[in-house]
């Protein structure tokens, strides 16, 4: 199904400034056909729950910079015949003036990715996977559940003393923190298993904390990790009664993004894409996630160096990055490198003529030039 214009998700405050999706409608050529994830072995898993689950990781070659790029300098080769590497590979994409986008950024003087860039890819990502897109954008529109990586859905709320439902479902700040902890190392499908079995075996943060720790790792054991994965959250969770009483992260809603972060930085195995997570998905905070997905597009296309690590491609793309395009270019940037492996051959043409034309005439020609 096609976009609808002038749409977009509802995860900032309506003061935020909007921009209305181009070329919504499009040519009905069929979509390029997405590779298959190769597998090399099956995840063992409990049989009653987590059956015929895949293990999702494949090897992904870096696609070689574009040298066509009008504004990505290559390093000229060694006529001695061995390429010499630059001194730091952030020299290979100096562009002059970088602007405040880049202030306090590990990589000072590249000014890429552009507004234009990011909104380009959003807009371009968006008509390639106009059905995900769409029924992501209706979610969010109709108030959403997602609280963590992956449309991890939000649990019921309790219900109402009348024996009513209630309308909006249940988005606590700890739900998402633990949720996106088991989404680590692993796949969408079995990080939303082991967090469902988690909530049904234990119903409250509380019986969490003070079970055994073997009997919460048969419960997340289809997520991977489950030993390392549970010590964490028992520790969050015990530092949470000790401190506050409860376990409960909901005082995290009346501070700063700053104060945020390090907060739950200070828990071990909560990083940056985890703290990022938490602020974007359950507290709609403008912030932008460097998953793997997002990190391997992110330098193919010349937007990070070649030799930028995660937390670097965060701060970063975090300060380049528009707040308004942060959420839909975040969730269309997974969703591509999911379905496509992280190749960037189409994204990077359909930059080219996005940026070029200024609007998605060159859809249709893009499409046929993909080939995977």
């Amino acid at each position: 199904p096609a976009l609808t214009p002038n749409v977009r998700f509802a995860t900032m405050p309506s003061s935020t400034a909007r921009r209305s999706t181009r070329g919504a409608k499009g040519p009905e050529d069929k979509t390029p056909k997405a590779k298959r994830a190769k597998t090399s072995a099956k995840i063992k898993v409990e049989p009653d729950v987590c059956d015929d689950v895949d293990a999702a990781w494949v090897t992904v070659k870096p696609e070689p910079v574009d040298p066509s790029s009008p504004t990505i300098r290559l390093h000229t080769p060694s006529k001695k015949g061995t390429p010499k590497t630059p001194k730091t590979e952030s020299k290979a994409l100096v562009v002059a003036d970088a602007g405040e986008g880049t202030v306090g950024s590990p990589f000072p003087n590249l000014a890429r990715p552009t507004v234009d860039e990011c909104w380009a890819a959003r807009d371009a990502l968006a008509k390639l996977h106009s059905s995900f897109f769409q029924q992501f954008e209706t979610q969010q529109a109709a108030g959403g559940d997602a609280i963590g990586p992956g449309s991890l859905p939000a649990l019921p709320a309790p219900r109402t003393p009348d024996g009513e439902a209630p309308l909006v479902p249940r988005k606590t700040v700890l739900d998402s923190l633990v949720g996106t902890i088991l989404s680590q190392n692993t796949t969408d499908t079995n990080s939303h298993r082991a967090f469902a079995i988690l909530k049904h075996r234990f119903p409250t943060w509380e019986q969490v904390r003070t079970a055994k720790p073997a009997k919460v790792e048969d419960a997340i054991r289809c997520g991977g990790l489950a030993e390392v994965k549970v010590s964490r959250i028992q520790v969050i969770l015990n530092t949470l009664k000790e401190e506050r009483g409860e376990c409960s992260m909901e005082y995290l809603r009346d501070m700063s993004d700053d104060d945020v972060k390090a907060e739950l930085s200070r828990f071990k195995g909560v990083g940056p894409k985890t703290v990022s997570c938490v602020l974007m998905f359950c507290l709609k905070r403008p912030d932008f996630p460097v998953d793997t997905h997002v990190w391997k597009i992110a330098k193919d296309l010349g937007w990070i160096p070649k030799g930028a690590g995660r937390e670097e491609a965060y701060e970063h793309l975090n300060r380049r990055v528009p707040d308004d395009c942060k959420f839909d270019l975040h969730v269309l940037l997974v969703e591509h490198g999911k379905v496509y492996r992280n190749d960037v051959k189409w994204l990077r043409q359909a930059l080219k003529g996005q940026l070029e034309t200024g609007d998605l005439g060159w859809y249709k020609e893009a499409q046929g030039e993909m080939k995977l």
